[in-house]
């Protein structure tokens, strides 16, 4: 028996995925149906909703075929990946090693000190940038807290 006829089988019988955007279902039809494939299936669905909401994570289960425990215990285990909605206009600092080292504390007290919304995140892993700040999905890096101000100023004035 052939891999496609399995892999038909298993389609006929799997339950329809639950669907929290049709963009999801569609990213993930991208991919392969595979267990290699958790990863690259997690950030697309990030990226087609913007952040991992609970269906999307069981859409992702069953679309690679994984055991929604071990969907959830990675998306957990890696920073990158929002497992809540973005907030229009807060600002994310890095606060790994690298990036406290080169300021990030400093860039929160003065983000915060003008009002900004800011929060400390985990590392984002860009430490040559350090630090690293992010705001609507644009990363920030060698950041000093008056170009932030100001580019929050700048977007203030946009909308």
């Amino acid at each position: 028996m052939s891999d496609q006829t399995n892999e038909a089988e298993a389609d006929a019988t799997r339950p329809a995925p639950p669907v929290d955007a049709p963009d999801v279902v569609e990213a993930l039809e991208t991919l392969p149906r595979r267990r290699d494939q958790l990863l690259p299936a997690l950030i697309a669905a990030e990226h087609a909703l913007g952040w991992l909401s609970e269906a999307a994570i069981e859409d992702v289960s069953v679309h690679t075929r994984i055991p929604l425990s071990e969907v959830y215990a990675t998306a957990t285990a890696y920073s990158e990946l929002r497992l809540e909605p973005p907030v229009e206009g807060r600002w994310h600092v890095c606060t790994g090693v690298t990036c406290r080292q080169a300021g990030a504390d400093a860039l929160l007290d003065a983000l915060a000190g003008s009002g900004e919304s800011a929060e400390p995140v985990d590392c984002r892993f860009l430490c040559a940038l350090a630090p690293v700040a992010e705001r609507g999905g644009a990363l920030f890096g060698r950041c000093e807290a008056q170009r932030l101000i100001a580019l929050a100023v700048e977007d203030g004035d946009r909308s």
